[in-house]
């Protein structure tokens, strides 16, 4: 999810927070985690305990169809200022432009919200267009190895704790783009913290599980110092779990080596120069010596062999070949590279 998109979900619970509801809220996209934020939070706190006996209606798009969405919708709340209805699940919907006419003109004191989970909403559409003068939200996945770390950062931080970018980045690395299980392993985490505000690499490994040893942050340490056995030793074991997978790990291999590529060509070699820029003292002498064991033209080369096993990894000019052997090939050819 780009920056100016955690934005925008951070100023619609802003806006919610200070109760200035729009009629229509058509919530769609690849990432559940957000939609599920915005509605439950409709859910929770639009009306109070006492009005949401008359006034709320959670509804589930496989049970109801469209028509009997826009009937409910015109009515008008009993003793309260708006009422709310939630539609869950409304991808399973074949014909969602039939929301349209009440799009046109929705009742202000409806709180109408279409969750569309897994897709997006035809950007063309008239009703994508209609939503955009309510809440047209587009939850996307956080893809880029940069924004997940930051997502985090942002979670601890509402939390009231800290977090350095390096163990953001370790929980990203073990868990994954799973927002759902970040956050419950976070507030597992801070459940169980002292009274120290910040989250340490230890507390890290004790409470989500995460190894020391077998990470994406000691591979690359590894294949910086080109320490060939702890190199393999650490992949055996990354790639012996079953969820393993060769993608996150080439977007961070390539984050890696051009970062690398940058130094080379901004003539930064020590790790001081490099902890400047607000890297963290393991990783800056990682990449003072990745800088001295690789010349510039061998970190050209390993970025064009990053790129041939992204698109190997997506299946094009590849025979039947599994992620662990891709993983052991890309090793062998950036240490000869």
């Amino acid at each position: 999810m780009p920056a100016d998109n955690i934005q925008d979900y951070q100023k619609i619970i802003q806006e919610l927070k200070a109760r200035k509801f729009q009629p229509v809220y058509l919530l769609h996209g690849e990432e559940p985690y957000f939609i599920d934020e915005i509605s439950n939070f409709i859910e929770e706190h639009a009306l109070t305990e006492m009005e949401k006996a008359f006034n709320q209606t959670i509804l589930y798009a496989k049970d109801v169809e469209i028509p009997l969405v826009i009937e409910s919708a015109r009515r008008f709340p009993m003793m309260a200022s708006h009422q709310v209805i939630i539609v869950k699940e409304a991808q399973n919907w074949k014909k969602l432009d039939e929301l349209e006419s009440y799009f046109q003109k929705p009742v202000p004191t409806t709180i109408l919200v279409i969750c569309v989970k897994g897709k997006k909403v035809d950007g063309r559409s008239s009703l994508f267009k209609l939503a955009k003068k309510y809440v047209n939200f587009e939850a996307k996945k956080l893809w880029e190895d940069n924004e997940l770390p930051k997502w985090i950062i942002q979670l601890v931080h509402s939390k009231g704790f800290e977090i350095s970018e390096h163990n953001a980045a370790l929980i990203a690395d073990f868990i994954g783009s799973d927002l759902s299980r970040i956050k419950n392993e976070i507030e597992k985490l801070i459940l169980n913290k002292d009274k120290d505000k910040e989250i340490g690499q230890d507390e890290i490994e004790s409470f989500i599980g995460v190894s020391k040893e077998f990470n994406t942050f000691e591979l690359l340490s590894a294949l910086a110092t080109k320490n060939t056995k702890r190199l393999f030793y650490i992949n055996h074991h990354m790639s012996d779990k079953k969820d393993f997978s060769i993608i996150p790990l080439l977007a961070m291999m390539n984050s890696y080596f051009a970062k690398a590529l940058g130094f080379k060509q901004g003539g930064i070699k020590d790790s001081r120069s490099m902890m400047s820029t607000g890297m963290n003292p393991k990783q800056a002498k990682d990449y003072e010596r990745l800088l001295v064991n690789y010349s510039q033209s061998s970190i050209e080369r390993i970025l064009g062999i990053v790129a041939e096993y992204d698109l190997k990894s997506k299946g094009v000019n590849l025979t039947a070949v599994d992620d662990v052997e891709l993983m052991k090939e890309l090793l062998f050819k950036i240490l000869e590279a």
